[in-house]
This record gives structure tokens, sequence and C-alpha cells, in this order.
């Protein structure tokens, strides 16, 4: 995965969650803004940061390996002939090979869902949030050149009562507002 430039993230900082939905549906549908990446950062009124983005947690990942893993051992089963077996051998050997299967699946699923970054990186989400005040969401993109984005999205998004504009440091720390 190509590690991300430091002035490739845009944080957007707005006054409410209804007016970021709206602004960021309105971004989709602009074909000049190219958005690679987006999340949702927000600091809820106990100070407890809630993250919306595209990471896949343990639970997906084991979710999704232990069912793709106990399909691939199903079919191996029976590609090697447990449908010949008499009685109810067949149901034994594809079932017992699908159980194994799953069970291997989902550790390797939650395995690779823990390792392997998906997402934005954990730090710069956890310092954006020490930054951002309750009630006031923060929009996070990533998009091909921020140098040409810049105008852009600040044009798009002049109607929808944005706070703050701000490249993202690689440290999850807001550079000077654009």
């Amino acid at each position: 995965m190509a590690q991300q430039n430091i002035n490739d993230i845009l944080v957007v900082i707005f006054p409410s969650r209804k007016i970021l939905v709206r602004a960021l549906e309105h971004l989709n549908t602009v074909d000049e803004i190219d958005i690679r990446r987006a999340a949702i950062v927000a600091k809820a009124a106990d100070g407890e940061t809630i993250i919306l983005d595209d990471d896949l947690s343990a639970d997906e990942g084991g979710i999704a390996g232990g069912t793709l893993g106990a399909g691939m051992a199903a079919f191996g089963m029976v590609q090697l002939g447990a449908l010949a077996l008499p009685g109810i051998g067949a149901v034994i050997a594809i079932g017992g090979g699908a159980l194994v299967g799953g069970l291997l699946g989902q550790i390797t699923g939650r395995f690779a869902a823990t390792f392997l970054d998906f997402g934005f990186r954990n730090e710069q989400i956890e310092n954006l949030s020490e930054e951002l005040t309750a009630g006031h969401p923060a929009l996070v993109i990533e998009v091909d050149d921020l140098d040409t984005m810049q105008n852009a999205v600040k044009k798009e998004l002049q109607t929808y009562q944005v706070e703050l504009i701000a490249p993202m440091h690689r440290t999850g720390r807001l550079q000077k507002p654009l």
C-alpha cells in the first residue's frame, strides 16, 4: 500500500453531524473532486472519540475469513471425492472439512484485519480527536493531490458553514488553515 504524503489528507470541521453528512454527499457528486478515502471523526460529550471509516475490525475479518474458509474447505472435500463415501460419510467429511476450514479461515481473517491497516493511521485519528470539541465533527478526506484539490473543496463547501479546512500533518495534527 502506498504511503500517504504529508499533504494529501484534508480535515474539514463542521458545526454539526447533519451538515457534515450533507456536505459529504455533495462532495461525492462533484466530478472534479476525487476522494480516495474518507472518515468521520467526532467527539462525544463524555470525551469518547467516535470514528466511522473503512477500516476492518478483527471481528469483521474473522467472519469474512471463516465464511470463505468453510466454503472453500467444503468444496475441496467434494472435489476430493467425499460424495463417493457410503452412507452418512459424505456429510461427515464435508461438514468436518467445512468446520476446520472455517476455524482456520477465521483465525487468518482476524490476523489479517488486525495487522493490515486499511484505513487512516490510528495515531493520526487519535491526535486529531484531541483537537476536536464535542458536537463539532470532522470529515477527514484523502485526495490525490491536495494542492489542486484544496481550492475546489473550499469552493464546494462554502455554503456548508465550515468551521475549519486544514491539511493534516502525518502526525495527525492540523497544519496552518488553508
